[in-house]
């Protein structure tokens, strides 16, 4: 969820190339991109549209999905003013920002898709604002997620989080 110009979900299709790998993003423009790469890299990857704080991915069966990936957007629009020029002139506002007063507002709805979508055992895995690492991982444990942990990146910065379906 989150697709871009699809580089998690081509990644995942030739890794596992037996898999189901469905993107999702908001944008049109996005997916374009995504599916010129798909075509290129990965062309069993299904791409859809769909804004995922008002409606779930279609085609998928409640409690089927073995994985939930995704980089959403979790840049505070109070940190506009520090982002790099480079990173602003390429990348959508609508696939960096989210609002100073809910910065949590993607993690929390993809973890309550996580629930309708994932199985027992499935995965779900963050991309996330560093500052935010543990506040994610208390969210998933909230809504039912178990063995919650926080990643670093090559930076040694809180880079992801991760969390595992119960029930």
């Amino acid at each position: 969820m989150g697709t871009g110009s699809g580089c998690i979900p081509i990644a995942l299709s030739q890794a596992l190339p037996a898999a189901r790998v469905i993107g999702v993003d908001i944008s049109a423009e996005a997916l374009a991109v995504a599916r010129r790469n798909a075509a290129r890299y990965a062309p069993n990857v299904e791409l859809q549209q769909v804004d995922i704080l008002r409606a779930a991915p279609t085609g998928i069966a409640p409690h089927s999905l073995a994985v939930l990936v995704s980089n959403p957007p979790y840049v505070l629009e109070s940190e506009r003013a520090q982002m790099r020029a480079n990173v602003l002139d390429y990348e959508p506002a609508t696939a960096l920002f989210v609002p100073d007063n809910d910065p949590l507002l993607f993690y929390r709805r993809i973890a309550e898709l996580g629930q309708e979508l994932l199985r027992p055992g499935g995965k779900l895995y963050f991309e996330i604002n560093e500052q935010y690492a543990t506040a994610v991982r208390r969210l998933l444990a909230e809504l039912g997620y178990a063995g919650g942990q926080i990643q670093q990146d090559m930076f040694g910065k809180d880079r992801m989080v991760t969390g595992v379906m119960v029930e």
